[in-house]
């Protein structure tokens, strides 16, 4: 293989390293704010003799229970995406170093 063709691989390995690395950390910090949101959300409140503070606490759990549920589903498709844009960015990653050491080697 030539030198300049191998240095025209080198420097597109490169550039798909360089995306795929920007692209897991956008998803995972994605994740983290998802993840940041979740731990955000209100624990458990006590009961009061109030009548209307336990119902609106009671509502407020309700709706602190389905964000949960909502974020915890969001939080497993983004890990699921993280990983698989690991393999993607760890394969970029390899190659690129393979090329560059196979430029290096050929000169």
């Amino acid at each position: 293989m030539s030198g300049a063709r191998l240095d025209r691989l080198a420097d597109v390995a490169q550039i798909l390293r360089r995306r795929d690395l920007a692209k897991l950390g956008k998803l995972a910090q994605a994740r983290n704010e998802s993840a940041a949101r979740l731990a955000a959300l209100p624990a458990r409140q006590e009961l009061t003799d109030d009548p209307a503070l336990n119902a609106a606490r009671l509502a407020h759990a309700q709706w602190a229970q389905e964000q949960r549920i909502r974020l915890n589903q969001t939080l497993a498709r983004q890990s699921a995406a993280v990983l698989e844009q690991k393999l993607h960015a760890t394969r970029s990653l390899g190659r690129a170093l393979a090329l560059e050491k196979l430029r290096k080697g050929a000169r």
